[in-house]
């Protein structure tokens, strides 16, 4: 499946990812220190550039200390409604 077809979707998390860990105040070495992900795959999942596998999104999750859907779903959308 091409990840042109999900673009939006992909760039969404990206930017979630990103807010997430700005929230901890840590860069990407330390999020690659926290989850083995390179700092490189951590930039290109940032910038939605990249469809990842269900356990790479486990380790985001688990060391921005954020449950799963967290990481689907953005705070701000969460209290406008």
């Amino acid at each position: 499946m091409s990840n042109k077809r999900f673009e939006k979707e992909l760039i969404l998390f990206g930017k979630r990812i990103k807010a997430l860990r700005k929230e901890l105040d840590i860069s990407q070495l330390d999020l690659e220190l926290r989850t083995g992900i390179n700092r490189a795959e951590i930039s290109r999942i940032e910038n939605g550039l990249n469809n990842i596998e269900f356990l790479t999104i486990v380790k985001l999750a688990v060391a921005l200390k954020v449950e799963l859907v967290e990481l689907f779903t953005d705070k701000e959308e969460e209290e406008e409604e």
